[in-house]
């Protein structure tokens, strides 16, 4: 089954302490047929992998207690998903931080929605046949 036809039911999780980073990332996802959740906190975000892991998750670096590369690493201690860091840092440290963390994916803001779009979709591509 290709990444086309699971779109409907692909769970996604985006984390992120800016309220208006959150709803922009929200419309985007719900619009492009995700099953969307979000967690302003790293800590909330954890809550919520607890209870199940989506098959992306969506995390900014920069928040405040539990920072965007330590929820990724975490994330991936509890098993097989796919991490798309998005944040305003792009420099070479920065991104070489986010894939030291686990992340398979970094995306720059700003950014364009088909483009966040194409990320995720990309990151389902990469996991197909390797899920079970």
């Amino acid at each position: 089954m290709s990444a086309q036809q699971t779109v409907g039911v692909v769970r996604v999780l985006a984390v992120d302490d800016d309220s208006d980073s959150r709803a922009l990332v929200a419309t985007i996802l719900t619009g492009a047929g995700f099953d969307h959740r979000s967690a302003a906190t790293g800590e909330a975000a954890l809550e919520i992998l607890a209870e199940g892991l989506p098959d992306v998750l969506i995390v900014d670096v920069n928040m405040p207690g539990l920072s965007g590369l330590d929820v990724c690493r975490r994330a991936k201690e509890l098993g097989e998903l796919r991490v798309l860091i998005v944040s305003g840092e792009s420099g070479r440290d920065d991104l070489a931080a986010g894939y030291a963390a686990g992340a398979d994916d970094y995306l720059t803001k700003p950014f364009r929605p088909h483009e966040l779009v194409a990320r995720v979709r990309g990151l389902l591509g990469a996991t197909e046949g390797g899920r079970s």
